[in-house]
């Protein structure tokens, strides 16, 4: 058993099908089987069951657990041994969401390619809770995410305060406050006062994000119950969405870089920030404690930050 089986094993576990798990490995499905045969023979166990569908045995599942751990700590090894001899070779695994990848990898990742070419970087995408559940279970390295973590065990390196700010179709003001609009807009651009547009179609992440969290307390704080006309995973989605005109939508301030630029027909959107203390969200890296991070780890957690103290993320 070596480390390429683990990693072959891991690969059909996580999909449960053989050409699935065959294409993100770039290799043949004869070879893969090849493997997990070779495998069970050396093990002399069944680790999946063939049929009606693939899926794990009893052994199965704890190899699951094992593999994760051994691969976890051998890529902590292979980190510390690079950075002994200063080669910096090895991998570092990123979670992060979307929307915050769109924001802040265009400019972090060339600088971290640029000072460590050896260094294999992966990225996992998705909510916070699936982002925690990687992190807990040693699949990713660090996760850049919004506080709370809600698992325990972690340390954090902050990175930046985010004010969330409402953004509302130009069409929406204009037709709420009618010949009040101008002066509206200058008003709550200081500030704006949620219950106002409590009659307005809302689109808004999912629950399970930490902004749908934060919003969620604010709207409970206000006693205020949004006309939800669309709930997305994708926080894209809902800035397109607000863009075209169909809804309301509210976000961290960092996001903004993510609004599609408006098309002919589209008026625009008002940003308006949201001045509740309980409105400001705390962008953070956070990595396991006790477990070894890189120096490349360290210092992508430092381009990060440059890259948000440069760019200040104010209004």
């Amino acid at each position: 058993m070596n480390f390429q089986h683990l990693k072959y094993f891991l690969a059909v576990a996580e999909e449960l099908n053989i050409t699935r798990a065959a294409e993100r490995l770039y290799i043949s499905q004869q070879s893969l089987s090849n493997h997990i045969g070779n495998l069970e023979r050396e093990l002399e166990v069944k680790l999946f069951t063939r049929s009606p569908k693939l899926s794990l045995t009893y052994a199965g599942g704890l190899l699951v657990d094992t593999a994760t751990q051994i691969l976890d700590l051998h890529s902590q090894y292979l980190a510390k041994v690079g950075d002994i001899n200063r080669q910096y070779m090895g991998a570092l695994r990123v979670g992060i969401s979307h929307t915050c990848g769109l924001a802040l990898l265009p400019d972090i990742l060339p600088k971290f390619r640029a000072e460590f070419p050896h260094v294999e970087f992966s990225l996992f995408e998705g909510n916070s809770i699936q982002l925690e559940d990687e992190l807990a279970h040693g699949r990713i390295d660090l996760i850049i995410c919004f506080q709370p973590i809600a698992i325990e065990g972690v340390s954090t390196v902050p990175l930046t305060e985010q004010q969330l700010v409402l953004v509302v179709p130009k069409t929406f003001t204009d037709h709420l406050f009618s010949s009040r609009a101008e002066e509206v807009r200058a008003q709550f651009a200081k500030g704006a006062d949620i219950r106002a547009f409590e009659q307005l179609p809302f689109v808004m992440i999912k629950r399970g994000n930490r902004t749908r969290s934060i919003v969620d307390q604010y709207f409970s704080r206000y006693f205020f119950s949004p006309q939800l006309f669309l709930e997305t995973e994708n926080t894209v989605t809902t800035l397109a969405m607000a863009q075209a005109g169909i809804g309301v939508t509210i976000c961290p301030e960092l996001f903004l870089r993510a609004i599609p630029a408006p098309t002919a027909g589209s008026a625009g959107v008002d940003l308006f920030p949201l001045t509740d203390p309980s409105t400001f969200g705390h962008l953070v890296a956070g990595y396991r404690e006790g477990r070894y991070l890189s120096h490349f780890g360290q210092r992508f957690v430092e381009l990060a930050q440059e890259r948000l103290q440069l760019s200040g993320c104010s209004l």
